[in-house]
């Protein structure tokens, strides 16, 4: 199933429509159908809130983000989510995921991985999951995700999403949380987010990327879990 502009706004109900009704629907929606806000897909405060101004820069909390409507259970277990064939700038992601605190690692976590391909289309189940996996956190939490950058997406008229790849981590010792990753440079980072109640506005969700060298780009992020 691929899953482009016209299939987003056809979700939204607003194909032809303007861009106000087109970022309403994107950004508080989920695959579930939740009526919360894009931060919390639950409905509540609970733990994807905004950490308080005193918590330390380097270990907050990861917030959480709309899911959004692309969202497909079953992907295969891999890091390596872009097949060698996808068209691309190829994209190395350092990831590690650690519990509150920092001084552990959150191993165990069920990590789901999705994006758009370069032109901002999602592709799903039928399309043998392209551009999408899952991992479980290994002891030390760290593991490196092999893609390629995702392309920025319309939403309406003059409404752009930035680019962005979708993490939703379980366990059962951690509360789950659902959220986004940004790369900094993107034009449509906040103010010019085409979803006004998305959460790239989270400096900590937003990473540097850098020439890997090998005529791609790398990057590094950390994911922080709040126990249940």
């Amino acid at each position: 199933m691929d899953l482009d502009r016209r299939d987003l706004l056809r979700w939204l109900g607003v194909a032809g429509g303007g861009a106000a009704a087109a970022t309403l629907g994107a950004c508080g929606g989920s695959s579930g159908g939740g009526a919360g806000d894009a931060r919390d897909p639950d409905g509540g405060a609970g733990p994807d809130a905004a950490p308080g101004p005193d918590a330390d820069p380097a270990c907050r909390p990861t917030t959480g983000d709309a899911q959004g409507p692309f969202f497909e259970d079953g992907a295969p277990m891999r890091t390596a989510i872009a097949g060698e064939a996808e068209p691309g700038t190829r994209l190395t992601i350092d990831v590690e995921v650690l519990a509150e605190g920092c001084a552990a690692a959150a191993a165990g976590v069920l990590v789901d991985i999705w994006q758009a391909d370069r032109d901002g289309a999602y592709h799903g189940a039928g399309k043998d999951y392209r551009l999408r996996g899952q991992v479980v956190a290994p002891a030390d939490g760290r593991f490196t995700l092999e893609t390629i950058r995702p392309g920025n997406y319309a939403l309406g008229v003059d409404a752009w999403r930035p680019a962005h790849i979708h993490f939703m981590f379980a366990h059962p010792d951690y509360a789950p949380v659902t959220t986004q990753l940004y790369f900094a440079g993107d034009p449509y980072l906040p103010p010019n987010d085409g979803c006004t109640t998305c959460g790239s506005d989270d400096p900590d969700r937003i990473i540097a990327l850098v020439d890997d060298g090998a005529g791609g780009l790398r990057g590094e992020v950390r994911f922080v879990l709040r126990p249940r």
